[in-house]
């Protein structure tokens, strides 16, 4: 992919990725600065053409405290990173929730499409809160801004999973812990293909597989313990999980490194 930018009121480029994120790094490029590639209707601030750019040209890492530079996350680490947000966020993320299971429950012939629209606004809030952002209920509404992304990539997640399944369960198992990275992906890079966002997960997940699934089974115990409150103990668990699996996303992110350029 290739970028403009605007200089003193002139347009610059264009610059590949790499210099762009250059660019970024040495301050020539602002979060302020007009910014455009091919695809984009309009030039947009970089702030809104790339969020995750704006903040450095890279992601936001777990804080320090959680997971020191070059080290792997361990499971306490990402639990800690969830739980330390700030003060709020568990109940902004369950209202969230609950907004939206109304909204689906209004709108049950419509149910099959927005669905998608509500995994994807909740991984958008479960990542915010792994990089201790204050949350609000409108992050996990994002989809409707970003319709064709969002349901896309829940779409194609969800149908190469089926059709890897239709040959065994655990083939269809194993590749749904493959692509379970590609909505945070979709979301923080808008110059990223809902394709390209898929395969990038499978790069991050090699290796990631067995430690995603050894953090879900991490929980069993506080799933247990939820049954036996009658379910009251979901309204905590629930937004506490979430965020660690978005913490899980940043520490592998981290850990793999940007992903190789292109030939």
């Amino acid at each position: 992919m290739e970028w403009y930018y605007q200089q003193d009121n002139a347009a610059q480029g264009p610059v590949s990725e790499e210099v762009f994120r250059a660019k970024i790094a040495d301050g020539t490029i602002r979060p302020d600065t007009l910014v455009w590639h091919d695809g984009m209707s309009e030039w947009q601030p970089l702030s809104a053409a790339a969020p995750s750019y704006a903040a450095g040209g890279q992601p936001p890492p777990i804080p320090e405290v959680f997971a020191p530079a070059g080290a792997r996350a361990t499971f306490d680490a990402l639990k800690t990173c969830a739980r330390t947000g700030p003060s709020g966020n568990y109940w902004t993320f369950l209202g969230a929730g609950i907004l939206w299971n109304i909204l689906l429950g209004a709108v049950s012939p419509f149910a099959p499409v927005l669905f998608p629209l509500k995994q994807y606004g909740m991984a958008n809030l479960a990542l915010r809160g792994a990089d201790h952002r204050q949350l609000s209920v409108g992050d996990a509404f994002i989809g409707f801004n970003q319709f064709g992304r969002a349901f896309g990539c829940l779409f194609m997640m969800g149908l190469f999973t089926f059709l890897w399944t239709l040959l065994l369960v655990i083939p269809g198992i194993v590749k749904a812990f493959s692509y379970m990275l590609a909505p945070y992906l979709v979301i923080e890079n808008p110059q990223m293909t809902v394709m390209e966002a898929i395969d990038e997960s499978r790069r991050l997940m090699d290796g990631n597989k067995w430690r995603a699934f050894g953090l879900g089974l991490s929980f069993i115990g506080w799933w247990l313990l939820a049954i036996l409150t009658f379910g009251l103990l979901l309204f905590w668990l629930i937004p506490y999980q979430s965020i660690t699996m978005g913490a899980f996303y940043r520490a592998v992110l981290r850990e793999k490194g940007p992903r190789p350029a292109a030939p």
